[in-house]
């Protein structure tokens, strides 16, 4: 009579509780499954809705001065007249002095929640001081917290390193928050950019012409 091989203990208690040991481990990866699969669906569904939701900018066109128009208001009649000075880059240098072109958005904001402000002229001048384009050239009228924009483009380089913008603006009473103007400058070449922004600096001398 041959002797009985002894079965190993781990064999006798994995032919016990193997069977269950299945039944969890089956559970857990489909417990995995589904909530991966939730989740997947989700972060598509919340693609779904940022792809209806979203808005891409509209390209640039220069404002039409009719929107802004005003009705039974003068400059004369508008007792507080101001002016800014605005610094703004058609291009800057690098590199032992080449010149790196770049884009300028003059952005002028009416900060003020309650008060309209008035812009009789928008004015751009060279680096030489010579006027080189008029934006505005009439009254307009900026609604509370309303803003308006003129670009000056990256191949137009008539401005220089120097050039600036002149803005006039009014109000009606002197206690109105003076607007936020600002020159946004922007440029890319190959893999590298700039950007940086200038604040007006306030002309209270400044007569117009």
């Amino acid at each position: 009579m041959s002797k009985q091989e002894k079965v190993p203990d781990w064999l006798l208690w994995f032919s016990e509780h193997g069977v269950r040991i299945l039944i969890l481990l089956a559970i857990a990866f489909m417990a995995f499954v589904y909530t991966r699969s939730r989740t997947d669906t989700e972060e598509r569904l919340h693609a779904i809705e940022d792809t209806v939701q979203y808005e891409p900018p509209r390209s640039y066109s220069p404002p039409n001065l009719d929107k802004y128009a005003v009705k039974g208001v003068t400059v004369e009649s508008l007792p507080v007249h101001q002016a800014s000075y605005v610094p703004v880059y058609s291009h800057i240098y690098y590199d032992g002095g080449r010149p790196y072109l770049l884009e300028a958005t003059l952005s002028i904001r009416n900060v003020d929640p309650r008060q309209p402000v008035y812009v009789s002229a928008v004015e751009y001048y060279d680096t030489d001081g010579k006027l080189s384009k008029t934006q505005v050239d009439r009254l307009i009228k900026l609604e509370p917290l309303q803003t308006i924009d003129f670009l000056v483009e990256r191949h137009d380089v008539t401005g220089g390193s120097g050039a600036n913008f002149i803005v006039e603006w009014h109000t009606t009473t002197p206690g109105t928050h003076a607007p936020l103007i600002e020159a946004v400058m922007v440029g890319r070449s190959g893999t590298n950019a700039i950007s940086f922004v200038r604040k007006s600096e306030p002309l209270p001398e400044w007569i117009a012409e």
